[in-house]
């Protein structure tokens, strides 16, 4: 085996051993670089999003310039796909630089359209939000078929596009990525793209029951839409890893995120664990009000990207739970000393990588150029490689 595929292999297994909750031989360090690294490269978000070469050379950049472990995923979005269906939500069509998303343009679906929704997401989907979202789908045959076919080429090509950036990054730098794919949580998904957040909680006073089984009904869909992902790539030695972002847990009360959330969040987690698939949510906002619902996930199956909280109390909570990833500030990185990033990096890894199970990164993704210094990043992340070896 060549010494680049060694070094892939060894990533790898430090990884994954971490989310084991095992003692690697040092803590692993996650690059959770996004649309920053267009920036670092010399492009702009933009120009990745319309040209996925210039993701993949960004992409080379951050592996060949900063000291990770691995990358959490290939960032970009398919331009030329929402452009053949008529997206109207993704602003970086015009000459925005930064990709924007407008939450009225989620606000597509009627209040009282939750019975028909229920009775058939999937149907639901195709035949009525998928025409509102995307213009060139509501037009008559054979308009709405030829959009269809040009977008479905254009993902296909995307998706041969990022599946050749991931083979370069693994033989040329032995640079691995985390992530397979993504999930949304029923209730995430509703309000980011069908009824708008404001209309989500709305709903939740209005229409409670209709609203519970609508979350119900779409879970087993949103299950099945990460199995697809799971099977679309090749077969690999480690499990499948899926990111699940999460939106709306911070900004409910206990009783409603026990009602509308909790349920079927923990089927998913549960579902994906007893397949084999690790879920990795990012706890975005203070998740410490929910620590002890995350105890009942399956230990040892999952991880999770925190973007706030205690070090110690996450410890002492979940350290038999799950792996833990993140909460250095990534505002430290554009605006902090390099002795103050290592001071806090220290701080984190006194508290967390003890024992094992802590995968260092960031709070958040970066994503404007202003997210974090290089020179920063640099020597928080070597920092990491020596302090955090495992005597």
């Amino acid at each position: 085996m060549s010494e680049v595929m060694n070094l892939y292999q060894e990533r790898l297994n430090r990884i994954f051993k971490t989310l084991r909750l095992e003692q690697a031989d040092r803590v692993p360090v996650l690059g959770t670089y996004g649309t920053w690294s267009s920036y670092f490269a010399g492009y702009t978000d933009a120009e990745t999003n319309w040209d996925t070469d210039k993701c993949g050379k960004a992409l080379m950049k951050v592996a060949d310039e900063l000291p990770v472990d691995m990358i959490h995923m290939i960032y970009n979005r398919p331009g030329g796909v929402y452009q053949a269906l008529g997206s109207s939500a993704f602003h970086y069509l015009s000459d925005s630089n930064i990709v924007q998303y407008s939450d009225e343009s989620a606000q597509i679906m009627k209040d009282d359209e939750y019975p028909e929704f229920t009775k058939d997401p999937f149907r639901f989907l195709v035949e009525k939000v998928l025409p509102r979202k995307y213009a060139e789908l509501a037009k008559d045959s054979p308009m709405r078929d030829l959009a269809f076919a040009k977008g479905a080429m254009k993902f296909g090509m995307y998706g041969g596009q990022k599946g050749a950036i991931e083979g370069s990054l693994a033989a040329q730098y032995g640079m691995p990525l985390l992530f397979d794919g993504i999930i949304l949580h029923p209730m995430d998904w509703i309000a980011d793209f069908f009824r708008g957040i404001k209309g989500v909680f709305g709903d939740i006073r209005r229409r409670p029951a209709e609203f519970a089984e609508a979350i119900q009904a779409f879970t087993p869909l949103v299950i099945r839409l990460g199995m697809g992902q799971v099977h679309m790539g090749p077969p690999k030695p480690n499990p499948k890893v899926l990111l699940f972002p999460l939106h709306l847990p911070t900004m409910l009360k206990v009783a409603d995120f026990d009602k509308y959330y909790w349920p079927s969040f923990k089927m998913i987690m549960e579902f994906f664990a007893a397949h084999n698939v690790y879920v990795i949510p990012f706890y975005e906002g203070d998740w410490s009000r929910y620590y002890n619902h995350l105890q009942e996930l399956p230990a040892k199956k999952t991880g999770g990207w925190f973007e706030h909280g205690d070090p110690k109390e996450i410890k002492d909570k979940l350290k038999d739970t799950m792996c833990v990833i993140g909460l250095f500030p990534a505002t430290l990185l554009q605006y902090g000393t390099k002795e103050e990033c290592i001071a806090k990096a220290k701080e984190l890894l006194d508290n967390l990588a003890p024992g094992g199970g802590y995968i260092f990164g960031t709070d958040k993704e970066l994503l404007a150029p202003a997210d974090g210094k290089a020179e920063n990043i640099i020597a928080v992340n070597e920092f990491v490689m020596e302090y955090g070896i495992y005597k």
